[in-house]
């Protein structure tokens, strides 16, 4: 009795213009077709975020003997501004036109006005350094029995982390200098800070990916103007400042990268400028995290400015501030997906 013939799939031949496999031949398997529908595998990726977002508010009180009109003019006029808050070069009661808080040392918000009903409410928009991330603010002037009631209010989405912090003492402070500008009328405004220049942008990406892209060698010649050196520990970078701001020299002190530092996992450049006609240096901290799903926020501060003369600190902050804002700018190109200008006067 002859054994029966077994029909097997030809392995595909090699060369010599030889019959390659026919697939026709292979056996039909259906039930392995719905394999994927019937047995998924175990732990492929199927959950994913769609929506990361918290919103913060900030409300600040204080009572005040004055009446609600010159409260009214203490926030609307700008000959009064400038004495207690910040130089501004239009009135907040314009809906029509945006206007600045400037601190005059580099520093300023662009605002735009919302709502101004004399002399109850005041709502604007605000941005730091007409780039950073906007809030809105909103000031309510109540009258009660023998005083006037002011209620500050900010709102935000995803803020820094820190931003209660450092804003939440902020606006009492702020309200303090209100209260003395009214009660005296003289100027209340600090002279200068020892924080600052502080920046920061918001990119449309995450902070693994922005990390990336800002941080390699090509990127950081665009958007930080490296001429030399080199992004390391115990290292230091050249970076143009301006055209007439001459250069600094970036003296590395620290370097965390993404996913690299429990618990946050934060990346942060802890660094130090100096010039030499500061006769001392600069510290300075550049870091990055979320802001929502895929955003993330690019920051950078500075402190220790009354090491250098005082001659210079007023100058030498507005040239920073300056290229902050521009080195944020350029970032943002970096990661919004067009491709950044080529050449080697992104400073212009």
């Amino acid at each position: 009795m002859s054994e029966p013939v077994i029909d097997r799939p030809r392995r595909p031949n090699q060369g010599n213009g030889k019959r390659a496999l026919d697939r026709d031949n292979w056996p039909s398997f259906p039930e392995l077709a719905r394999a994927e529908q019937e047995l998924p595998r175990l732990h492929m990726p199927g959950a994913y975020t769609t929506v990361r977002d918290r919103w913060e508010r900030l409300v600040t009180t204080i009572h005040l003997p004055d009446s609600p009109q010159d409260v009214w003019r203490a926030l609307t006029d700008p000959a009064a501004l400038k004495l207690w808050l910040a130089v501004c070069n239009s009135t907040p009661e314009r809906l029509d036109r945006d206007w600045m808080l400037d601190f005059e040392d580099g520093e300023f918000f662009l605002c735009h006005t919302l709502e101004a009903h004399a002399p109850q409410r005041l709502q604007y928009l605000w941005r730091w350094l007409g780039i950073g991330q906007a809030t809105v603010v909103t000031w309510v002037i109540t009258p009660a029995e023998g005083h006037t009631q002011i209620i500050v209010t900010e709102e935000a989405i995803n803020p820094p982390w820190d931003w209660q912090s450092w804003n939440g003492g902020g606006w009492p402070g702020i309200l303090d200098q209100l209260a003395a500008y009214l009660r005296t009328g003289t100027e209340w405004r600090w002279p200068w800070r020892r924080m600052g220049p502080y920046a920061q942008i918001e990119l449309p990406v995450s902070f693994y990916e922005g990390w990336d892209r800002l941080f390699n060698p090509a990127g950081l010649r665009f958007w930080l103007q490296v001429m030399q050196g080199d992004l390391a520990p115990a290292a230091s970078m050249t970076i143009l400042m301006g055209d007439a701001s001459g250069s600094v020299e970036l003296a590395v002190r620290e370097i965390v990268l993404p996913g690299q530092s429990a618990p946050s996992f934060l990346p942060h450049l802890d660094f130090a400028l100096k010039r030499p006609v500061w006769g001392t240096e600069v510290g300075g901290r550049l870091w990055m995290e979320p802001a929502g799903w895929e955003r993330s926020l690019l920051q950078v501060v500075h402190y220790n400015w009354e090491n250098l003369p005082p001659a210079l600190q007023l100058s030498e902050r507005k040239i920073l501030a300056s290229f902050w804002a521009g080195a944020a700018r350029r970032a943002s190109l970096m990661c919004g997906g067009a491709a950044p200008p080529m050449g080697p006067h992104s400073w212009s």
